[in-house]
């Protein structure tokens, strides 16, 4: 009985144990006088011929015919115009990004030389506001000075304030 799937190494091991019937420049006489056929290989076993095989025996899958297909110019029209369309759009994305980050640039410039003025602007009013220049500006152009005697307490007779009061109250 035959084996139902052999593969090619079984085959050649096969071969090697036959005695070697081979003369110098001459072939191997082919064993089998019938005609030879393409034999098909499929994940690397040979199928069995369809008369070896029992009845409700189904014959493993074989290779299919390879044919080509054909690809039509619109197709390839359409495919380099869409990779066309992605090419730009990507492109001007990097355009986009690129202007951003210049008018960010500009604006950090801006926002630094704002925050610098404001730092002068403080140490400016710092400087006008100190006591030593507004005591210096109030007796040169005004004549105010410290008064040289000191305050005295002053006593208020309370019957003339409550006269005051009344006469206020009246009115």
């Amino acid at each position: 009985m035959a084996k139902a799937y052999r593969n090619s190494a079984e085959v050649l091991a096969e071969r090697a144990m036959e005695p070697d019937q081979r003369t110098k420049g001459q072939r191997a006489p082919d064993p089998s006088n019938k005609p030879r056929q393409r034999r098909l290989i499929y994940s690397g076993t040979m199928p069995v011929p369809p008369e070896e095989l029992p009845r409700e025996t189904t014959l493993p899958p074989t290779n299919r015919r390879f044919t080509k297909r054909r690809v039509s110019p619109f197709n390839i029209i359409l495919v380099l115009m869409g990779t066309a369309a992605a090419i730009v759009l990507y492109i001007g994305n990097i355009i986009a990004v690129n202007q951003l980050v210049g008018d960010i640039h500009k604006s950090d410039i801006r926002f630094q030389n704002i925050l610098s003025e404001q730092e002068i602007l403080k140490a400016h009013i710092n400087q006008m506001s100190s006591l030593e220049r507004v005591r210096k500006r109030a007796e040169d152009e005004l004549g105010l000075r410290n008064p040289t005697d000191i305050p005295r307490w002053l006593n208020v007779d309370q019957d003339k304030i409550r006269d005051v009061e009344e006469a206020t109250h009246e009115h």
